[in-house]
């Protein structure tokens, strides 16, 4: 145990590098099967395609070039703060504004885990969800309802990949 706890710590700049190469992928990955790819959108999968790159690339570079992909992963988080906006625009119908939280409206949005619908209520859901499949989609994947509005807070995901990504990338230790 004692040898796999030096390996790792040797080795920890790499390891967690090789872990942001593939947070970074799972997110292009996602982002291209919910189809997350019209217009600003693109910015979402090529700043994937650019972190995953970097946090590559930041197992190889040294010196100056390694401050420069530090740079890029610095700017690269940028992008996350741009989609949480867009996000919380296309939220809101219009110009986005900071989220703001009811305790009527979190408690009415509670839902217990431990549910478990009867026969007839499951019945009725099926009828429900095959209703919206048919017919209740609005044009960009939206439902009736406000059902398909984007996750607000979702991009910044790549916000903090890409920190954590500069972070590491400060630490590491040029040979």
């Amino acid at each position: 145990m004692q040898r796999l706890e030096g390996v790792v710590r040797r080795q920890l700049v790499n390891i967690l590098l090789l872990f942001l190469v593939g947070a970074f992928v799972m997110l292009l990955a996602e982002l291209l099967l919910t189809n997350h790819v019209d217009g600003i959108q693109n910015v979402a999968v090529i700043a994937s395609i650019v972190g995953a790159v970097a946090a590559l690339a930041g197992l190889f570079v040294k010196g100056t070039l390694r401050h420069l992909v530090v740079l890029v992963m610095v700017v690269l988080s940028l992008s996350g703060l741009l989609g949480a906006w867009e996000h919380l625009e296309s939220r809101e119908g219009g110009e986005a504004r900071a989220p703001s939280v009811r305790m009527a409206d979190a408690v009415a949005s509670y839902q217990s885990v431990a549910y478990q619908a009867g026969p007839l209520q499951q019945e009725e859901n099926e009828e429900q969800e095959n209703g919206e499949r048919e017919g209740g989609e609005r044009e960009g994947g939206e439902r009736e309802g406000g059902e398909g509005a984007p996750p607000p807070l979702a991009p910044l995901s790549l916000s903090g990949l890409a920190l954590m990504g500069a972070v590491v990338l400060m630490a590491k230790q040029d040979n």
